[in-house]
């Protein structure tokens, strides 16, 4: 079985594997970076027998429209993804029109989407044409998956994984396999543990309102937003929902079976105000208790109108809640007090915490993966600190950590 990256071997994003075997050729995510300006993966092959998506982000989906150009390759998700990357890659499509960058696919190739998906559920399988693939859920977000291969050897692409359970999502359990491909995003290093973040969390939201301050909290529409909304639903705060998170949440609500608790969702959704228009976005910056809104890096979104209106005020807060790439607001903000907007470097007065709200599995995990997997060969991706795991893992199994372009077999 040959294996080549097209993206995504030593970094986190734009990640792609296209495997080889019997003659048959797959291909596990395709997604973009979403860095300004965006980087992309290197071109697909001629021929793609079938694709395989695991799950709605940016950087395992963003260019998977481009499919749509090979003849007859089907694309495999759950439904729950499927529905998210058609509404992702549009909002990709709107902002590389706004920021003024070539758009890597069109509008065309979006609507084609819906011809090419093979909507599988969670632990079905995909067979056709001698290939046959397993799905199993791999934590994440809700539609994650992880995709067993089996040919001439069984191959497991893990995509992402989070092995603790969540308001959102149960843990990933990992089948066993022959060759484990497994991210390493957080190879090296630990999260905290998650019932201790979610106190202090709570714990600085009911401070902010107290002092008489808003809660500003920066959250990803697909899953960030939904599992802070979650971790919130208990307080009897005065909560608002802006952004992307709204439409997000539309499909989650069709799709419960793929949430921890579907009723415990819909009694959040239920509990929460929702801006619809620009005067309940106006009454929510000057009246909400807390605001949890995209964009998640502070690049953009509704997210700036409620710093922009709290900015000098010390007594409300930006709660940072998740992952802040180099180069954007978000990690400017952490690392310096400021953030820029329209060209302005502006200092906001309110206090800033950061929470781990990680969905992705720490170091620890991952190796209990590798080992749960009993894979004989471990092939690292998805990860700039891969070596940190692959040090950990060599005494135990075959450990690769290959480059994008190169190919190599298993």
């Amino acid at each position: 079985m040959e294996l080549q990256f097209l993206g995504g071997a030593s970094e986190v994003g734009s990640l792609g594997l296209v495997a080889r075997d019997q003659g048959r050729t797959l291909l596990f995510d395709y997604g973009i970076t979403p860095s300004d300006p965006p980087t992309y993966p290197r071109p697909l092959p001629s021929t793609v027998d079938a694709a395989f998506i695991s799950h709605a982000h940016l950087d395992h989906m963003g260019m998977s429209p481009v499919l749509c150009r090979l003849p007859k390759t089907r694309i495999v998700a759950t439904p729950v993804t499927g529905a998210v990357t058609e509404l992702l890659a549009r909002d990709n499509l709107k902002v590389a029109r706004l920021e003024g960058y070539l758009a890597p696919y069109t509008g065309e190739e979006i609507r084609a989407l819906n011809d090419r998906f093979q909507s599988i559920d969670k632990r079905g399988s995909y067979r056709h044409h001698g290939i046959d693939v397993s799905l199993h859920p791999a934590g994440h977000i809700p539609g994650a998956t992880m995709f067993l291969y089996h040919g001439s050897k069984d191959l497991l692409f893990s995509g992402d994984v989070l092995r603790i359970p969540t308001h959102l999502v149960p843990p990933a359990e990992p089948p066993e396999c022959d060759v484990l491909v497994l991210e390493s995003t957080y190879a090296g290093r630990e999260h905290e543990d998650r019932t201790e973040v979610e106190r202090r969390f709570r714990a600085k939201v009911k401070e902010t309102v107290e002092r008489g301050g808003q809660a500003i909290i920066p959250a990803f529409a697909v899953g960030r937003a939904q599992e802070v909304l979650l971790a919130l639903q208990s307080t009897g705060l005065d909560i608002w929902l802006d952004g992307m998170a709204k439409k997000v949440n539309s499909i989650y609500q069709h799709h419960l079976e793929y949430l921890v608790d579907g009723r415990k969702f819909r009694q959040a959704l239920d509990s929460v105000h929702t801006v619809m228009t620009s005067e309940e976005r106006r009454h929510a910056a000057r009246e909400a208790e807390v605001i949890i809104t995209t964009g998640g890096m502070l690049d953009g979104g509704p997210v700036l109108a409620y710093i922009a209106e709290h900015r000098q005020d010390s007594k409300s807060s930006i709660l940072i809640t998740g992952f802040q790439v180099d180069g954007s607001n978000g990690r400017q903000l952490l690392d310096r007090g400021t953030i820029t907007v329209d060209g302005v470097t502006l200092r906001p007065e309110c206090e800033v915490a950061k929470f781990d709200f990680s969905a992705h599995a720490g170091h620890s995990d991952l190796v209990r993966t590798v080992r749960e997997s009993r894979a004989k060969t471990v092939v690292l991706m998805h990860g700039d600190e891969r070596s940190k795991l692959a040090e950990a893992l060599q005494d135990e199994v075959e450990v690769l950590v290959p480059e994008n372009g190169h190919r190599f077999e298993v």
